[in-house]
């Protein structure tokens, strides 16, 4: 074989080693045509965090964990190692959290930014942080909603053994009847319905001869607006005149009066004052009858005897005056009269 055989064969070797090793980091997800960082992570507990887990931010993967191991052969604390891509820039104050990404709980780790305006540097320390996995999540969410649950069944519990209490059967027979009733009432209210329709239908040439009078009663109304609107102004002036005459004054003159009218009905009625003899007393009464029945009497002899009133001498005699008689209620005030026949 010749040396440049030889050479070439070497070659071959060292190029299929490069692939291989280069396959091997690339399945182990490392770049070996890239430069990473190197970042360490203090935890207490790894949550079922393994070496190779995703290293996102994001969502978007920029490294890898490379090896989990104990903290200085101590239990208490673990240190897991991340690889990031030198081109991703981790800010101090970012935290590396350990995160599910899917139901199954598998594991990866993403970095929360912070806000200061260093970097960490290639094998600074990134504080830890754990998220709850998502049966802790879902737990931690439906552990309110159960206790919510569980007092609501209670309160439902509780409702239905009152309502149990409440609607015995005595209850039961009353809210039967009470459904019974409103049937019957619904019956009812559909009969009449009916006869209200019956009544409607029987009798709408009455109610459209109505509803024609209300019309016209409307348009008299609506041509005769001036004129109603006169009375009413008419009616306002006279109560304007009323609100301003001294209403309780008069009142108060005519009551005064009553009063008055009323102090002098009781004196008559008690016989005070003439007025009250003349009402009680007959004397006056019977006093003017007699001398009204002499005084017709007189006028009824000046007519018979003219002459007698005219020319008479005091030496004329032989005449007769008749008298005649009274009247039997003159006879009995007159004592003195009676029937006679007189000569001059």
């Amino acid at each position: 074989m010749s040396k440049s055989g030889i050479i070439k064969i070497g070659i071959m070797v060292i190029f299929a080693i490069a692939v291989l090793i280069w396959g091997i980091s690339f399945l182990r997800g490392k770049d070996i045509f890239n430069k990473e960082n190197y970042y360490y992570v203090v935890y207490k507990d790894i949550s079922g965090l393994t070496p190779s887990g995703s290293v996102m931010i994001n969502g978007y993967k920029i490294g890898q964990v490379t090896d989990i191991k104990l903290y200085q052969d101590s239990s208490e604390y673990i240190v897991a190692q991340i690889m990031i891509n030198s081109k991703f820039k981790v800010r101090k104050g970012a935290v590396a959290q350990i995160y599910s990404t899917d139901l199954m709980g598998t594991k990866a780790v993403r970095i929360l930014y912070g806000s200061g305006e260093d970097y960490y540097m290639d094998g600074d320390t990134i504080p830890g942080a754990i998220e709850g996995d998502l049966m802790e999540q879902v737990n931690m969410e439906i552990l309110p909603l159960k206790r919510k649950a569980e007092s609501l069944i209670g309160s439902i519990d509780s409702a239905i053994v009152m309502f149990r209490a409440v609607f015995n059967e005595k209850t039961q027979e009353n809210l039967r009847r009470t459904f019974a009733s409103l049937k019957n009432t619904v019956a009812n209210l559909e009969r009449s319905t009916m006869v209200v329709d019956t009544l409607m239908s029987s009798e709408s040439t009455r109610i459209a001869h109505i509803l024609s009078n209300v019309d016209s009663i409307s348009s008299a109304l609506e041509n005769n607006k001036d004129e109603i609107s006169n009375i009413i102004e008419n009616f306002s002036a006279i109560s304007d005149s009323l609100a301003q005459a001294d209403i309780a004054h008069t009142l108060m003159q005519v009551d005064t009066a009553l009063l008055q009218f009323n102090e002098i009905l009781t004196a008559v009625n008690k016989g005070d004052g003439t007025i009250s003899q003349l009402l009680h007393n007959d004397t006056l009464y019977m006093n003017i009858e007699n001398a009204t029945y002499h005084l017709n009497r007189l006028l009824r002899d000046m007519h018979e005897n003219p002459k007698r009133y005219v020319n008479f001498s005091l030496m004329d005699f032989g005449k007769t005056v008749y008298v005649e008689d009274k009247p039997d209620d003159i006879k009995g005030n007159d004592k003195k009269s009676k029937k006679k026949k007189n000569e001059d």
